[in-house]
């Protein structure tokens, strides 16, 4: 499918303001806060003590807000960790989920549905423009993927939107995502890996010459020390049976390698899959529970 949107409201938001949100906000988050201009955007981590990741979002600022846009159920644990520090600053945390409605759009169609409402287009990642109460970023040029968030007052552009594009699903969009070798991370993995396990170093959610933020000295040592232990990998899986998410990877020596964090099913038979493993895993593989299974790396 070429040109389709997906709706993205089931993701979590914050939105963090006040006098002091960014210099508290700049000891909390792995990027660089300091360096992100209005109406931009950069991806960022929230870690704990041990430096394993809390949440992965991506950052928004808009007209001095700074919005936080995770995946589903990791807004209430980032802002709990959150407010345990905020009551230090001059600062406000929302649950502004519902504050926006966002969808993902891709293809070469988009400019022409959106010249109309924006007469300036984001042409670098991360970019965003304004118009009135809509806020379109570009999230990838090389595949024209944009997110447009409709603020209350122009509800009507969803309508607009929809009559133009063809409906794509969470699955297509997710695995663009996991192309470019991106894990969005889940509730459920909140507090498991460091940023080095999930690639995070690689894919600029770390800024390694901001100042001190909670879990930067870890997080730096791991990063100074050299080779990670543990990287995230692609992979493509061939089985009758369906992967599923913790299932180990063994050498056929048997020795675990590392494990499946996420798949999406391609074709009969054929899924798309993230692992967290160690460098073993470009040697001969199978998986617990997937005893058919055909393995092949497709890319660190």
């Amino acid at each position: 499918m070429k040109n389709y949107y997906v709706e993205l409201n089931h993701r979590g938001l914050l939105a963090i303001s006040g006098k002091d949100s960014e210099l508290f906000l700049q000891g909390q988050l792995t990027c660089d806060l300091n360096a992100l201009a209005n109406l931009n955007s950069c991806p960022g981590c929230l870690c704990d003590n041990k430096g394993r990741v809390i949440a992965s979002f991506t950052v928004w600022k808009l007209n001095d807000v700074f919005y936080l846009e995770m995946e589903a159920g990791l807004a209430d644990i980032a802002e709990q960790h959150l407010k345990k520090y905020s009551v230090f600053y001059k600062s406000e945390i929302i649950n502004a989920s519902d504050s926006f409605i966002r969808l993902g759009l891709l293809g070469t169609d988009v400019r022409e549905v959106l010249k109309t409402t924006f007469p300036d287009f984001p042409v670098t990642a991360n970019q965003i423009c304004q118009a009135e109460d809509q806020f379109l970023r570009l999230l990838d040029p090389q595949t024209q993927r944009y997110e447009l968030w409709i603020g209350s007052k122009a509800m009507t552009a969803k309508d607009e939107l929809t009559q133009v594009l063809t409906a794509g699903t969470l699955q297509d969009w997710q695995l663009l995502d996991q192309n470019m070798g991106l894990y969005r991370l889940q509730a459920e993995d909140s507090g498991l890996y460091t940023p080095e396990e999930l690639n995070y170093d690689l894919l600029g959610h770390i800024s390694f010459t901001k100042g001190c933020y909670t879990g930067q000295e870890i997080v730096a040592r791991m990063h100074y020390r050299g080779k990670a232990k543990k990287r995230l990998y692609r992979l493509h899986i061939n089985s009758e049976h369906t992967p599923q998410k913790h299932m180990k990877i063994n050498t056929i020596e048997h020795k675990t390698v590392g494990e499946i964090i996420a798949f999406i099913k391609l074709a009969s038979n054929e899924y798309h899959v993230l692992a967290i493993a160690n460098d073993l895993i470009n040697g001969a593989l199978s998986i617990e529970q997937l005893e058919d299974a055909k393995i092949r790396v497709i890319f660190q």
